[in-house]
């Protein structure tokens, strides 16, 4: 086994005591400022490191804020009460359904939308909650050239203020229409009303007198008021015109003996035809003769005739 010898091998004979001797001070100085220089060296590009690591981790984390739309981040809590916000406003707006004025309609929706600050992405998504009955259809079928809210706007506008413009029209025309139907009624009647007065005028007026024979004059009266088609309201609303004397002011101190023109006829025929038709039958009976070319049988029948009226 080799024993390795520990001994230094340096030949020491050879060796100076100069080469021995310590760095100078000027030496150590140079020395000092040459590790100082490193050290900073070495401090300076740790502290770069560090600096870069840092700004790439606010990089990092910058980008990742940056990768999303500011408009859509909303915290969970912050969009669940957005969507609360929204559903609660969307729950107050009457659907439009292709009827009513739009402009008022698309104003009042505008200002839902603003007042919940929505994007115009949202509200376009919105539209077809706040459409039913013709205007969803109409929607559904133009969906594909309304990608925006404008847009939406623009053919919405287009398309419904257009048909609110020819509603209006034509409850215009229908109005005038009416109006003037009205107004030909109105003519109409008042001609009509002038025509009757003139031909009730012309009739004879019944007095109650038993000269005159009320079944005859009440036939007259109700034909000329046939052929002008009065009903029975109008017809005892006219009689009065027809009446003078005493017939008269029975009419206007029975009022409950007409109530109805049904019954107004009935009392007339009671009142005045019982006494009346019997004097005046017995009159023509006194005053009856046979006429030059009347026949025997025939005048013996007007003679029962009249007696029979005379006495029932």
């Amino acid at each position: 086994m080799d024993i390795k010898s520990t001994r230094s091998t340096t030949d020491l004979t050879q060796t100076t005591i100069d080469s021995l001797l310590l760095p100078s001070t000027k030496e150590k100085q140079l020395l000092l400022m040459m590790s100082n220089s490193e050290q900073i060296n070495f401090d300076s590009t740790l502290t770069t490191l560090d600096i870069n690591k840092n700004v790439k981790n606010v990089t990092e984390t910058t980008t990742y804020t940056l990768g999303h739309d500011l408009d859509d981040q909303r915290p969970t809590k912050n969009n669940q009460k957005q969507q609360y916000l929204v559903q609660q406003q969307l729950n107050s707006i009457q659907k439009f359904d292709g009827h009513g004025n739009p402009k008022i309609w698309l104003k009042l929706i505008i200002e839902k939308f603003d007042l919940l600050q929505l994007t115009s992405l949202e509200r376009n998504e919105l539209i077809s909650e706040i459409l039913t009955g013709d205007a969803l259809i109409w929607y559904i079928k133009q969906q594909d050239d309304m990608p925006t809210f404008i847009t939406f706007m623009k053919k919405f506008l287009q398309d419904f203020d257009t048909e609110e413009l020819k509603t209006d029209l034509s409850k215009k025309f229908r109005s005038s229409a009416m109006l003037l139907k009205e107004s030909e009624d109105t003519m109409t009647n008042c001609l009509r009303n002038q025509l009757l007065i003139t031909n009730l005028e012309k009739l004879q007026k019944y007095s109650g007198k038993s000269q005159q024979n009320v079944a005859k004059w009440l036939r007259e009266l109700e034909q000329t008021m046939n052929i002008f088609k009065l009903t029975d309201e109008e017809k005892l609303f006219y009689v009065s015109l027809c009446l003078e004397a005493n017939a008269r002011d029975w009419f206007y101190d029975n009022p409950h003996l007409c109530t109805t023109w049904s019954i107004f006829t009935q009392n007339l025929l009671k009142t005045f035809e019982s006494s009346g038709k019997a004097d005046i039958s017995f009159n023509r009976l006194r005053h009856y003769e046979q006429s030059i070319n009347q026949d025997v049988r025939q005048y013996y029948f007007d003679i029962m005739k009249l007696c029979k009226e005379a006495n029932p």
